[in-house]
């Protein structure tokens, strides 16, 4: 895949799109879903309905990578009512795909199901289906309106479709019956050799798609099963599957799509959307759909993708613990669709993320770009959030009240009033789950003692003598202290190691003018004392390892 900006220009171009290729865009537009919006608004006409289609196959649970697909869906669909144009998105969950045999035989749960449909293991398949709209219904994309399995009442902005119920109830037959009588036309314009290639056939027998067909036509497709060894006539074309590239443009089609994302590796010369382009040019005689081309989705380290076949996520629901939906929309929207970006747990991403986009929110009062961006995100009023305190001072506030969320919320109401209310407790839950579980270990230490808090041992008593003079001109200093926060001091970074690893057994922890404002001067120098004089850490009290559940009734085997 092109890795440069120059580079993915130079294959969009390859890929003969108008206007400079796939991988153009108008960077004039206040946002890159703007461009993609007017595109769209432009090629149809005023009371067309532009629909925008988001897919993926539940091979397993959809993680943070498959999540940008819809998001960008989202976007675009949220830039089009902006602009005044009617609008929907059409998730379409491909569970008519067949199941990998390397898949199968990894997976104790797919067992005996290799090369048949995903949607064959109906209840795997409905509850990772489930999960993925429970997890858009918390962030908010999922309209109110839909159930569980994301239906909607006619008129909605929103369908969810499911390809095996559409395949099997025949729902694409005519079209079918067309495309299996033309397979040698179709053959040439994809560059295949045998257009019997483009299709695999469902044994009516075992059930599987290790299918040869020797003879395919508009009625009927003579095959032999490779897996049971059958040799049998299918007349019905719903246990006939087209290849990918076909599957593809017979839905766009039928559902009349207009517009769909697709990750970069799908839209660089050679691939599938490159491929097909005779196929509308030529044989359906419609323009392909307005494709929003993004890249991809990295760890906070190393430079492999987030993967499903990986297994173990992460997923939307663990973004949601630590941060609020509209944060997690900013995420993926904040950078141009086309570039790669990172999403991590860890203490540089996570508070990283909440300094980035407390700036962001504050911008969006005075700047175009932000306030636009701020507006393709919801419907939320920002002067809530523009008050909040910074996510450092919060976890400060949790950490110097043992992890409790109740007295370090009355702390921060008191020290903040005009952040006060649901969104300062919002913040208050996601920064207590982050410090139960991606911060535990950075933050709260090894376990200091067996017994827990303030327990006296051979071993404590033997770390006294690591304490230096940082941690005594501290005690000294706040013995006198009745000024706001801590006592002022040139502290170089060996004295903070010092006199957090006094408080907490760790090398980090919260500004000391949290914790003397939350604690008082008194109990934090009586704290350091007695870690000086007796090996004691009266402080360290640990909020539980398990953060408060998120979408916990939605998604209860999901993970």
């Amino acid at each position: 895949m092109p890795t440069t900006r120059r580079a993915r220009a130079r294959a969009g171009a390859a890929a003969g799109a108008p206007g400079g290729g796939l991988h153009a865009q108008d960077r004039s537009a206040a946002h890159w879903a703007l461009d993609y919006a007017r595109r769209l608004a432009d090629r149809h006409p005023a009371h067309h309905r532009i629909l925008i289609q988001t897919s993926m196959s539940p091979t397993g649970y959809f993680h943070i990578g498959n999540f940008r697909d819809t998001v960008c869906a989202h976007l675009v669909h949220r830039a089009l009512t902006g602009m005044g144009r009617r609008s929907a998105i059409l998730l379409s969950f491909d569970d008519y795909d067949p199941v990998r045999e390397s898949q199968a035989a990894r997976d104790p749960e797919l067992a005996g199901y290799g090369g048949r449909p995903l949607a064959a293991h109906r209840e795997r398949a409905t509850r990772i289906c489930r999960a993925y709209l429970a997890e858009l219904r918390a962030v908010g994309i999922l309209p109110a309106d839909a159930d569980e399995d994301g239906r909607t009442p006619p008129g909605s902005a929103w369908e969810t479709h499911y390809q095996f119920e559409r395949y099997r109830a025949g729902e694409y037959r005519e079209r079918q019956r067309r495309l299996q009588r033309d397979a040698g036309r179709l053959a040439d314009l994809l560059g295949k050799d045998d257009g019997r290639d483009l299709f695999a056939v469902y044994c009516l027998q075992c059930g599987r798609n290790d299918t040869e067909i020797h003879e395919l036509g508009a009625a009927a497709a003579r095959y032999r099963c490779l897996s049971c060894g059958a040799e049998l006539t299918a007349r019905d074309p719903a246990v006939v599957k087209p290849s990918w590239a076909l599957d593809w443009a017979l839905r766009v089609a039928h559902e009349h799509i207009d517009c769909e994302p697709a990750g970069q590796d799908h839209c660089s010369a050679g691939s599938t959307m490159d491929r097909t382009r005779p196929v509308y040019d030529r044989y359906l005689r419609r323009p392909q759909p307005v494709i929003v081309p993004y890249g991809l989705v990295r760890g906070e380290r190393g430079g492999g993708k987030v993967s499903g076949s990986r297994g173990g996520g992460p997923y939307v629901r663990d973004l949601l613990t630590v941060y609020p939906p509209v944060l997690v929309l900013w995420l993926y929207a904040r950078g141009n669709c086309l570039s790669d970006f990172r999403l991590g747990f860890g203490p540089g991403a996570f508070f990283g993320a909440y300094d980035a986009f407390d700036r962001f929110v504050r911008a969006a009062e005075h700047r175009e770009r932000a306030r636009v961006l701020w507006e393709l995100l919801g419907d939320e009023a920002r002067s809530g959030r523009a008050a909040l305190p910074r996510m450092r001072s919060v976890v400060g506030a949790l950490y110097s009240h043992g992890g409790r969320t109740a007295p370090a919320l009355r702390h921060l109401e008191r020290r903040h009033p005009e952040a006060a209310g649901e969104l300062l407790a919002e913040r208050v839950r996601h920064a207590r789950n982050w410090l139960s579980t991606h911060g535990h270990r950075r933050y709260w230490g090894a376990p200091d003692t067996a017994g827990g808090r303030g327990r006296t041992d051979t071993a404590g008593a033997a770390e006294t003598a690591r304490t230096g003079p940082a941690v005594a001109t501290l005690i000294d200093g706040l013995r006198t202290h009745d000024g706001p926060g801590a006592p002022r001091a040139a502290r170089t970074r060996e004295d903070f190691r010092e006199i957090y690893g006094a408080l907490f057994g760790t090398a980090h922890g919260p500004r000391l003018d949290t914790l003397a404002d939350a604690l008082g001067p008194a109990v934090l120098a009586d704290a350091l004392a007695a870690y000086r004089d007796h090996g004691r850490r009266p402080l360290l009290g640990k909020p539980s390892a398990r953060p408060e559940p998120v979408l916990q009734e939605a998604v209860p085997h999901a993970g």
